[in-house]
């Protein structure tokens, strides 16, 4: 990648706020396993360290497809590519979900950061828009 590529993506609304929703989702993931690392979450029987795990999981991936969405030069693909970011936007929010459903201490931050997914859809919905 580019120097150039590398700050027009810093500049991209949708690369920021997945940058902080994964920031957001450790923070959270962290907070109600009692800051196990991804491998013990993984490894634990627990319900609830498991969805931690998927949540951060999944919030991670989603930076790197922003970043290959971006690097696409074919425009159709571009787009393609895209719009397939909302199936991942949409999977983390069925992680919050599944995290709350576990009764976990913290559910505020759950809350928080399914308002933060909610926000990342719009700003999605205005990235689509702004390749066709």
């Amino acid at each position: 990648m580019s120097v150039y590529q590398s700050q027009n993506l810093n500049q991209l609304n949708i690369y920021q706020k997945s940058l902080d929703i994964f920031k957001l989702a450790r923070l959270v993931a962290s907070y109600v396993t009692d800051d196990k690392n991804i491998i013990s979450m993984y490894r634990s029987g627990n319900k609830s360290d498991n969805y931690a795990d998927n949540l951060v999981m999944n919030a991670f991936r989603l930076v790197p497809k922003i970043v290959e969405t971006e690097t696409q030069e074919n425009p159709s693909l571009k787009l393609k590519y895209a719009k397939s970011l909302r199936y991942f936007i949409d999977i983390i929010y069925q992680d919050c979900k599944s995290l709350e459903s576990t009764k976990i201490q913290g559910i505020d931050f759950v809350i928080l950061l399914r308002k933060e997914l909610k926000n990342l859809r719009k700003i999605h919905k205005h990235y689509v828009n702004s390749l066709l």
